[in-house]
């Protein structure tokens, strides 16, 4: 019944059909079944590091899932075939019969794995349609090629049994797919490598078209808020282009380089690193003028390896200034400092801290509305200004872009006025509107060692009781650990109650919100953020401060 009388028969006629119908098939589901693998290799960059430490994390729950699948449809595959083999009776068809019980269960894991949100979802790009078109074309060859292996051996044993069941073997193909995925991205690279070099190479030609003032910014944190403050202030005299979002990498920026035309004054980058040369490629392709450095602490400490190699990098900016460029560097934080001292070029600091500062601010006074302080330039009178930015820190940032603008020609009064106007950042302790009596704090985009202080100083501006939902702290290699024992200490100080999301670091958060002093009834856990937000809704009462601190990406547990 199973059994197949000539291997050439496999290459024509009814056959190949039902075998190229089968291969695309699995294919495309297989591909179906693949999405979080894709954004996982996405998120990290389409790195292959990345994306296998993700995979052998044993946290990772997504490689024994695939291995439930296989071992049900497997099982399910064989069970099918041998009660309805003598039923359906054709050569042709009765060794697939199975497979239906294989796409049944794919097809539960599908619409299973789709039901839960991803925090940031897969980015439909040309990159990924690229991608996804050579995964899909390897799928269906592998499974072809395991389709011919099969019927080859199935001759070679001439066991009736083994081929009645020989198809019960694709049921492997889903544990494979994830490495089919790394197989298919490597085919891409060279070509992905080529186009990106175009890309910036076009980006570049572009930019020394136009002569425009070019500024970049960088730092460990702080980068996207200081760039949204600087644009609003600058916007008060000159049509400025910046880079959306944090749109920080070398394609991020040449997407934002295509709307550059003559109508623009100032174009503004914001300058993201993970690795050592990260700065100077963003840097070589934009020559900026000016530099600004918001701070260095060991965020991304997990692929740069070391402090100074975080240093290095963000000097990295400076190096690459054009000729007679100017620095700006934060006073708040001493690697910022430190590199000061270290170039050579014209420089000003700026900040609350420090002394001779080009701009700093007094008279600071934060409530749970924004902030006002006085505005204070060297050598010029002060000004009043207000902000609905929240917290210190947000003054801090103030006085950098401030210092720029000064630079660039602005008087104190338009620098103020494009003060007042600046608007909330998007996930930098934004304060979101609700339709209850509660407060909600969005600063899910700004967890870093720096980050977490000024977001407490911020809690502790609201009166009423003080519930944070956060994952800790992540991308901090072997200082993790401690970086979040540390910081369950310091939650234990401003919080009331405190929802732990993930597995991640819930051991070290809990150890350090109990020598802290929080009370064991006051920490609790959920497995990810969709239930802790149903916790959170449990517990919620009217007065309420809610901050979300931090938002693991996907491809963390």
């Amino acid at each position: 019944m199973g059994s197949i009388q000539n291997f050439s028969d496999l290459f024509h006629g009814e056959m190949l059909g039902i075998l190229i119908g089968v291969s695309i098939i699995n294919g495309v589901i297989l591909y179906f079944a693949s999405l979080k693998f894709l954004l996982a290799l996405q998120q990290g960059g389409y790195r292959y590091k990345r994306y296998f430490k993700w995979l052998a994390n044993p946290q990772t729950p997504y490689l024994s899932r695939l291995m439930l699948l296989c071992l049900l449809a497997f099982l399910f595959f064989c069970v099918l075939n041998t009660s309805f083999a003598p039923i359906v009776n054709n050569g042709n068809v009765t060794p697939f019969v199975g497979f239906a019980s294989y796409l049944l269960f794919t097809f539960a894991y599908i619409k299973t794995e789709s039901s839960v949100n991803a925090k940031v979802p897969l980015k439909k790009t040309k990159r990924l349609i690229r991608l996804s078109v050579t995964y899909i074309l390897l799928l269906i060859l592998l499974t072809y090629g395991l389709i011919l292996l099969l019927n080859f051996v199935a001759l070679k044993i001439g066991n009736e049994s083994f081929a009645l069941l020989r198809y019960a073997l694709l049921c492997v193909m889903p544990i494979l797919s994830p490495y089919v995925l790394f197989l298919a991205n490597g085919i891409n690279h060279p070509f992905e490598t080529i186009l990106k070099r175009y890309y910036i190479n076009v980006a570049k030609a572009k930019i020394r078209k136009y002569d425009v003032i070019k500024i970049g910014i960088t730092g460990s944190y702080g980068k996207t808020t200081v760039k949204e403050i600087l644009k609003t202030i600058l916007s008060q005299k000159f049509r400025v282009l910046s880079s959306p979002e944090s749109y920080n990498t070398p394609l991020g920026i040449a997407l934002t380089v295509k709307n550059l035309d003559s109508t623009h004054d100032v174009l503004l980058v914001e300058m993201g690193a993970r690795a050592k040369g990260d700065i100077k490629e963003l840097a070589e392709m934009v020559k900026p003028q000016y530099g600004v450095l918001t701070g260095i602490n060991t965020q991304h400490f997990e692929t740069f390896g070391s402090l100074q190699n975080i240093k290095d990098t963000k000097y990295e900016l400076f190096e690459y200034l054009e000729k007679d460029g100017e620095g700006f560097f934060s006073s708040e934080n001493s690697n910022a400092l430190e590199l000061y001292d270290k170039f050579e070029g014209n420089k000003f600091s700026a900040g609350i801290a420090g002394e001779n500062n080009f701009v700093t601010a007094t008279n600071i006074v934060t409530d749970s509305r924004g902030t006002t302080f006085t505005l204070i330039f060297k050598n010029e009178p002060p000004v009043q200004c207000s902000t609905v930015l929240l917290g210190k820190h947000s003054v801090s940032n103030i006085c950098l872009a401030a210092a720029v603008a000064k630079r660039l020609g602005l008087t104190t009064e338009e620098i103020a006025l494009g003060i007042n106007r600046i608007t909330s950042i998007g996930h930098r302790l934004e304060l979101l509107p609700n339709n209850k009596n509660i407060v909600i704090i969005d600063d899910s985009y700004n967890c870093n060692e720096d980050g977490i202080k000024a977001a407490m100083e911020v809690l502790d501006t609201f009166k009423g009781r003080k519930i944070v939902v956060t994952p800790g702290l992540v991308e901090l290699g072997k200082q993790e650990n401690l970086a979040n024992l540390q910081f369950g200490k310091m939650l234990a100080g401003h919080a009331d109650i405190v929802i732990i999301i993930g597995k991640h670091n819930a051991e070290m958060l809990i150890n350090g919100l109990t020598e802290g002093g929080m009370q064991k009834s006051n920490i609790l856990f959920e497995k990810n953020l969709s239930r802790g937000n149903e916790t959170l809704n449990s517990i919620l009462r009217e007065g309420d401060v809610v901050l979300f601190e931090n938002d693991l990406p996907d491809n963390y547990n």
